[in-house]
């Protein structure tokens, strides 16, 4: 790669492979600085799919308590291995219940959502203590409407984030962790497809398996 704004060479022992994840992570970083989690504070992440397990390996850097959620099992299992205390599932309808019986009652410092659903980001604004913070990540959807109890931001004092896009500022520290191998990215690579199959890449990830995370579309 290039030397330009944005840009770092990639070095010899960094499979392209591993390179495809440097933009994604810039924005996970990103969206991790801006819910402003420390070390020390206990995370839940919500959705245990590529964008939510990348979430959990920035997270885990800055040494948080860190616990998942996700109504897969093998996703569930997944985030155990990249830095999860315990994972949940949510179809239980106990996450909340879950989150609050390990923290003595006040709830998650910050949750990050990695899953575009209305009723999630209300249940992360319940998982949330008094004063958390709730990022939502890549709610982009400009139809998509979402009502919480008002006495959630104006009494409680929690905060709602958002995050989606790369930042240049943080290019070459983001980048960083992936080239000086600093997280296990390639744990979460399930399938590759050549470019002749694009489209089965696709269809895949629009519509994605019990099975299936990150999906690379290679040059073969």
């Amino acid at each position: 790669m290039g030397r330009g704004a944005g840009h770092r060479r990639a070095v010899d022992n960094v499979s392209f492979e591993e390179a495809t994840f440097i933009e994604p992570i810039n924005t996970i970083v990103k969206a991790v600085q801006k819910a402003r989690v420390t070390a020390g504070e206990t995370v839940l992440i919500i959705g245990c799919g590529p964008i939510g397990l990348q979430l959990l390996m920035v997270a885990n850097l800055e040494g948080a308590k860190l616990y998942t959620s996700d109504p897969i099992a093998v996703r569930r299992s997944k985030s155990l291995t990249l830095g999860a205390l315990e994972s949940f599932d949510p179809s239980s309808g106990k996450l909340v219940e879950e989150v609050k019986a390990r923290t003595d009652g006040r709830g998650a410092d910050a949750v990050l959502v990695a899953v575009a659903h209305p009723s999630v980001a209300v249940d992360a604004l319940a998982a949330a203590r008094p004063g958390g913070r709730v990022l939502l990540f890549a709610a982009n959807d400009p139809v998509t409407r979402i009502e919480f109890p008002a006495s959630a931001i104006g009494i409680d004092e929690k905060e709602i984030l958002g995050s989606y896009s790369a930042a240049v500022d943080i290019q070459q520290a983001a980048a960083d962790l992936v080239l000086n191998k600093k997280l296990p990215v390639m744990e979460i690579v399930t399938h590759r497809f050549p470019l002749a199959r694009i489209q089965e890449g696709l269809d895949l990830a629009v519509k994605p398996t019990v099975e299936s995370l990150k999906i690379l579309v290679i040059h073969a």
